[in-house]
């Protein structure tokens, strides 16, 4: 594809591009990691200004995905040609990376012959939100790049109702509440979260208590931000977290944390249709 941009004031190129082809920044990104743009014949930065006069040069095609199929099976809860949703097992990590290429979500989906997305890049094909490995529940897959970029829309404006169950450890003082508590990461451990009230960003999750018994609650949880491990580092703040999270809290014996996202609820990305999900109860939670 050639474009040339006529206008006397500059403008930075992955936002004029975006605004030109109808696309996300984030799929004119993936567009050039596959196939470099040239302004003038001459390779650039996706930051670069254009000048009135300049010719781009672009490819839109999308370089086909190169993971290996795998035979590992999946609770499809939903499909069309637009989305997948999923109730992801425990154990299951999302999408490969280094040190496990084969035996992932992504790599199931392909086994199955669904098709994915790649806006959110060769790494992440499909991926438009992610469950930690040892979370289990419900998770949306993008078949199609339009789709993708729409239901991105959604979690960003949190116009998704996501509700998740947690076992946590002990009494909270309160049948329910917020936890209002920004987060960010630990200076001297990148993967690993904490609340930090000087640099962290919002983060707010809702709360009920549903039962508890033997020092142990049953709570259920809203999320109205979307921060990594946001659940898990809220809990530990308040003093109750997960039972088995070895990050936050403390690894049971022979247990993995007991976090299990078991509501969704928003409008179809394509069609507005309202869409709503849930699971049963995990075993867990029936104590």
């Amino acid at each position: 594809m050639n474009l040339v941009y006529n206008n006397t004031e500059p403008a930075r190129l992955d936002v004029w591009l975006s605004e030109q082809t109808g696309r996300s920044r984030s799929f004119i990104k993936t567009c050039h990691q596959n196939d470099p743009i040239t302004i003038n014949n001459k390779p650039i930065k996706l930051s670069h200004l254009l000048k009135n006069g300049d010719s781009i040069t672009l490819s839109l095609d999308e370089k086909p995905l190169e993971y290996q199929p795998t035979e590992i099976k999946l609770d499809i809860i939903f499909e069309d040609e637009h989305l997948i949703v999923i109730n992801k097992p425990v154990g299951l990590t999302v999408h490969p990376g280094a040190g496990n290429k084969d035996n992932t979500l992504v790599n199931a989906l392909l086994h199955y012959g669904k098709e994915l997305s790649t806006i959110g890049g060769l790494e992440r094909p499909g991926i438009v939100h992610r469950l930690d490995k040892d979370t289990s529940g419900l998770m949306v897959v993008a078949k199609t790049n339009l789709a993708h970029e729409k239901m991105a829309k959604l979690f960003e404006t949190r116009n998704i109702e996501k509700k998740y169950l947690a076992l946590v450890h002990g009494y909270l003082p309160h049948d329910n509440g917020s936890i209002d508590a920004p987060i960010g990461r630990m200076p001297n451990n990148y993967k690993k979260m904490q609340v930090n009230y000087e640099n962290g960003k919002q983060s707010l999750t809702d709360y009920v208590v549903i039962k508890a018994s033997n020092e142990k609650s049953l709570v259920e949880l809203t999320l109205h931000t979307g921060r990594t491990h946001q659940i898990r580092v809220h809990l530990a703040h308040l003093g109750h977290p997960v039972v088995g999270d070895s990050v936050y809290g403390k690894a049971g014996k022979g247990k993995t944390q007991l976090l299990h996202s078991y509501s969704l609820k928003f409008n179809h990305p394509i069609t507005s249709e309202p869409l709503f999900f849930k699971t049963e109860l995990p075993t867990w939670g029936k104590f």
